[in-house]
Parts: structure tokens; sequence; C-alpha cells
């Protein structure tokens, strides 16, 4: 068995094309929200990325886009190329078929007289399909914009910002293994920069079976998080799946590791590059040991439902001292103390996904739905939360309380190079006994309100406890936000025809370009919400009811974004706030 070595800096991989469907390299990253490991598809190789372009924008190519269909006994002559399928194949292809950030599904019948090359999605269907070339796919998909009918290489920026390691494999697309050390991306008051290491397995067990098994250890190079714990947590996780685009499984974990709380705003690599260059860390967390098996169904590739249940120890950690590029000299936030116990958590989770791009979507909808049921024992209640903000936490019998939380987005294309989002989210307390502090939520600060200052709205001017002292708390028992933005294409250049000599006249054909930036999007955007607690108290609302509009917060702001990187600038509708400026890494939902 034939091993290779590869060194991955950012994200960043060479491979080179082959004659068949190859093994696919994979990027370990750690989501801290979800204390598991997922795998994350390294860029697709500029080789492979170079040769879909021009046979695209080759004037012989047939261009489709969208969801696409050749029935039984239909046929397409000449070379064709589909632009975000999937493409559903029955007919015969009388050329080369390449499909773009989209699957092929070969029915019987089917037949491509060339070659079939996909990238960005996965070959399936009959065996009795006939392909008289060769077939390549690639899950890594294309990153591309629309230059007029034709498209060009727009590589995603942002993802290489996310990753450094080193990766050893060996395999076969049937059976690899891997074995890599590499940063978590993640750099925190808490760990200082994670690392992760050890060993990835991944069989396929039957022609639409496959089991993934990965077991990683976690250094956390700041230190001891307490005169408890030592350096060192880990991630167990395996899963077993039938079926690609349609699929089914099981799957089960177990993890040491620090968990961020309310991990739905700014995203793990924003949040870690604020912390390592600026000294600014805009989350809280806590040490979650546990274990959790979960059933999935996906009946289409868009919907995917989950159901799981967890056992978890949530544990208080305390901020450390790593060192940051800038402010140094200052003293990090403290970290917040938890309700401490175990929890046991039954969570089901449906997910639908109609975006024509899950990096950069022009169309379609992402709609995200968690109900999660918890109940614990043992809870340690926090003394300093005072009955203005919470009341107390049942002890010494059965504490539970259910927690949701809802993200719908719409992304709509209005013009050639217009475009439209929305995004509404919900979340916190849904019924029970009251939220533990490590379960609340707040608004304000970079995301998802810039022009607000951070958390702003928390929900805890009656804490007045020693221990929660310049900790910015979060104690909302629930949020409601709702964001709007425009995005316009727009390029910047800059072009002059400088004078030969003293005297000389500008000559006509003279002009030279000296700067020129494509792929530039300029953005409007909107933002209101409001977090508050749930009861029948003074500054309180009614379990029913959702705050007046005249309560909410708000901003207005202008941004330039390319590629994920943006500028952003943020007013808050209130007089006296100052404009307030964001770097963002990505885009912002």
């Amino acid at each position: 068995m034939r091993a290779s070595f590869r060194f991955i800096v950012c994200g960043v991989s060479l491979l080179g094309t082959a004659p068949s469907v190859a093994a696919q390299d994979t990027a370990i990253v750690i989501h801290p929200e979800s204390t598991a490991v997922s795998l994350e598809r390294l860029e697709l190789p500029r080789i492979v990325a170079d040769e879909v372009i021009r046979f695209y924008n080759a004037p012989t190519t047939t261009r489709l886009v969208g969801r696409t269909m050749l029935p039984r006994g239909n046929e397409w002559r000449g070379d064709v190329a589909v632009l975000t399928g999937p493409v559903m194949l029955r007919g015969r292809v009388q050329g080369t078929l390449v499909v773009i950030n989209g699957d092929a599904v070969l029915d019987p019948g089917a037949e491509i007289t060339g070659d079939l090359i996909v990238v960005g999605g996965t070959v399936t269907g009959a065996p009795d399909g006939v392909i008289r070339g060769a077939v390549r796919a690639y899950r890594e998909p294309l990153a591309y914009r629309l230059a007029g009918e034709e498209i060009v290489y727009a590589p995603n920026l942002r993802r290489r910002l996310r990753i450094l390691g080193v990766q050893h494999t060996w395999g076969t697309a049937d059976s690899r293994s891997s074995l890599r050390i590499a940063t978590s991306g993640t750099f925190n008051r808490i760990e200082g920069l994670p690392i992760v290491f050890g060993p990835l397995f991944d069989w396929r067990l039957q022609p639409n079976v496959r089991f993934r098994l990965d077991a990683l250890g976690v250094f956390r190079s700041a230190g001891d998080l307490s005169d408890r714990r030592s350096d060192l947590g880990y991630m167990l996780r395996g899963e077993l799946r039938s079926g690609e685009r349609r699929g089914y499984g099981i799957g089960f974990r177990a993890y040491d590791v620090i968990t961020p709380i309310e991990s739905w705003g700014l995203r793990n690599s924003e949040i870690g590059w604020a912390a390592f260059l600026f000294h600014r860390d805009y989350r809280d967390y806590y040490l979650n040991k546990g274990f959790g098996g979960r059933v999935f169904v996906q009946p289409e590739r868009p919907l995917h439902l989950s159901l799981e249940l967890r056992r978890e120890s949530h544990t208080t950690v305390a901020a450390r001292d790593p060192w940051s590029v800038f402010r140094n000299d200052q003293a990090w936030r403290p970290n917040p103390p938890i309700d401490e116990g175990h929890y046991t958590t039954l969570a089901g989770t449906v997910t639908l996904d109609t975006r024509n791009d899950q990096l950069d979507p022009t169309s379609g909808w992402l709609v995200s739905a968690t109900v999660e049921r918890s109940r614990s024992t043992d809870v340690v209640p926090q003394p300093g939360l005072p009955a203005a903000v919470r009341d107390s936490i049942p002890t010494g019998g059965t504490y539970a309380f259910t927690h949701t939380f809802f993200d719908v987005r719409r992304y709509t294309r209005v013009s050639p190079t217009g475009r439209v989002n929305l995004r509404l989210v919900a979340g916190g307390w849904l019924g029970g006994d009251p939220l533990p502090i490590q379960r609340r939520l707040s608004l304000g600060g970079p995301d998802p309100i810039p022009g607000s200052a951070f958390r702003q709205v928390a929900c805890s001017g009656g804490i007045v406890d020693p221990a929660f002292a310049g900790t910015q708390v979060a104690a909302c028992d629930r949020v409601l936000v709702a964001q709007a933005e425009y995005r316009g294409h727009m390029s910047l250049r800059w072009v002059y025809n400088p004078p030969s000599g003293e005297g000389d006249e500008i000559e006509e054909g003279r002009a030279l370009t000296k700067f020129w930036l494509e792929g530039l999007d300029l953005v409007v955007f909107g933002n209101a919400g409001q977090g508050w607690l749930v009861g029948s108290g003074p500054s309180r609302v009614p379990s029913d009811k959702i705050p007046t509009l005249s309560g909410w917060i708000a901003d207005l702001g202008l941004g330039i974004d390319w590629g994920g990187f943006g500028v952003y600038a943020a007013k808050a509708v209130t007089v006296g706030e100052p404009i307030r400026f964001t770097v963002r890494l990505d885009h912002r939902f």
C-alpha cells in the first residue's frame, strides 16, 4: 500500500489529477460548539480548477445551470458543463460531461462517450451506466465567480487562515487512514492555541456503506486549566453511514473539551484571530466532558435530521494568560462561573439547506432548528445570580429545562450583480426550570449587531456578586434578531496616463491601468434585535410575548466584502453612539 506525505499550510494542498476516482485528503477542524470533529475538505487543486474553468468557458461547450435532468431516450451532442447541479442522467451524452459543485447521478441507461468530471460533488448511480472515457471526482468545490457568461477562479481566502498542520496518509478510495497533528483553529484565553493530534480512519464496508473513526488528543498550550486538570483533552468520534446523496446512519462520540458559550455569532477563525492579535476574546467557555450517541437520516441532499442523547459533566474554568500580539500587557476578561453538574440531554435537529453554494450563496434557503431537553440531579447553582435575573435552581431534586435555537436565512439574487440576504435568529428558554448560566444569551458586539457595544444587551444589570466582576456575563433567557443586507458587485480601477515629458500632451491610447481589484461586494446592511428575561416580574416579558419594538437595539451600516474578507462601519440607531468599525474574515451570514 503506497504512502503519501503532505505538508498543509493554512488549508492549502497540492494534488495532481488522476485517471479515476481517487481518495481525497481531509483536513480536521475542531468545532468547539459541537464538541466534535468535523471533516472539512481542502481546496480543489489549482490544476484541476484551471482545467474545469477552461472547459466551461470554451465556445464549444454547452452550459447549463442548476438542477438538470436528461431523460431516457434523449441525447446531448457535444461537450456539456453543468454549474451547481445535481445532474440526473438517464440518456446519452455524446461528449464529455463536467459537473461543477454538484452531484452526478447515473440511472440505468445512462451513457457518456467522453469523460465524466465532477468537482464539489460525488458520482453515484446504477452499475450498468456506461462511461467510455475517464471518471474523475473531487469532493472539494470549485471557488469561482461569474464574469459575464464565463466563470473565473476566485479562491476563498478566508479558508486559508484556519489550519496549520502536517498529515501523513495511507490508503485508497475504499480505505484510508491518516495521522495528523494540527491546530484546532480557535485561539482563546482558556486554552491558548490548542493542538490536536491522532489518527483518522475511513473504511468502505460495502459499496454504499462507510465507517469513519477519529481519535484525537488535544493539547492546551496555555497550561493547566486548574489545579485539578492536566493540559490534555481528547475527542473520539465514530460514524457508520449508508448512502451518499441520500443516507442514514448512527454515530457516537466521547470528549473532554473546552466548549464555548454562545457560539452562534462570530465564526471560530474570527474569534481565534481577534484573541491572538488584539487580546479580545468574544466568547466564554466551560469544560465539557461526556459521551453521546445519535441517529440521523438524510432523505434528500438538502434535508438532514438527527436525534442525539448525551451525558455531560460541566465544570467552570478560569481564564489563563496566553500571549497575544497586541495589548499583551493587559489582563484578559475573566471567564464567568457556570452552574456545574452532570446533564443528560436529548437533542433533535433539523437542517434544510438549498443554497446553491455553501461558501458564497446567491440563492436558496438555510434553515436550522434545534430543540434540547436537559435534566440534572446534582447541579450546583451559582449563588451570584439574584432573583431579578433568575429564580433559584432546585437542588436535591430533579432539575430540567428545555432550550431551543432557530436560524433561518434566505439568499436571493435580485439582479445580475445584486443580492438580498435575510436572516432571522431566535433562541433561548422554551420551558421548564430556568436556564443554567452556560445556556444563556446576549446581544451586541461585532456580530450580529456590530453598531452596538459588546454584550450591550446581556440582562446582567442586577448581578453584583464579585464572582462575576468584569466578566460581562450573558444572562438573557431569550434573544430575537433580524438581519438584512444588500450586496452589489463592484470593481475598483485606477487608470492614469502620465505625460512623457514636460509640456507633452496626453496621447490617446496610452492609458495605463495601475490598480484593478475585482470580486468586491458593496454591502449595505441593517440589524435589529433584543434579549430579555422571561417572567412576570419587573423588567421581564411574559413567556408568550416578545418585547415591544421600541425597546430593540438596531444599527445601519456599510461595508466592502472581498471573498469573505470584509471591512464594515456600523452606527447604532441611537443618539450619541459612535460609529464602530469591524473587520471580518467571513461573510456576515
